[in-house]
């Protein structure tokens, strides 16, 4: 399976999202070449905006039931009621880690819904 390699992370300057490519300014610190600004021509200007480095997260290639794109830090629930954080692990795939270490294989879920992230609703991390 083709998927989009994309990033997101918080910007510094606002704290909004931004949603694009990965870079590093000249002095390593990260950037996102965010894609929601257009210029009147119709051509996506890729303007380069400082992220905050921990919130940097990649879009895993898989939507949740709602087809809303599952990143790097999203939390997840399952129908049977998991909660589960998405990390991105060595073997090159991503995978979700309920509260106790246990692993759920997003891809092979029937259905998962991000219902927040790690970034902005911690407090999501308590349930089941």
């Amino acid at each position: 399976m083709d998927r989009h390699i994309k990033f997101r992370g918080k910007r510094t300057d606002n704290g909004e999202w931004a949603y694009g490519f990965y870079n590093e300014d000249g002095n390593g610190n990260p950037v996102i070449k965010d894609t929601k600004y257009h210029v009147n021509d119709g051509y996506i200007d890729l303007i380069p905006v400082h992220v905050i480095p921990e919130t940097v997260g990649q879009f895993t290639g898989l939507y949740d039931s709602n087809r809303k794109e599952i990143y790097e830090g999203d939390i997840i629930k399952t129908v049977q009621g998991f909660t589960a954080v998405v990390e991105w692990v060595k073997d090159g795939r991503f995978l979700g880690f309920t509260r106790d270490r246990k692993i759920l294989y997003i891809d092979r879920e029937p259905a998962v819904e991000v219902i927040g992230n790690v970034h902005d609703n911690r407090e999501l991390l308590t349930v089941k």
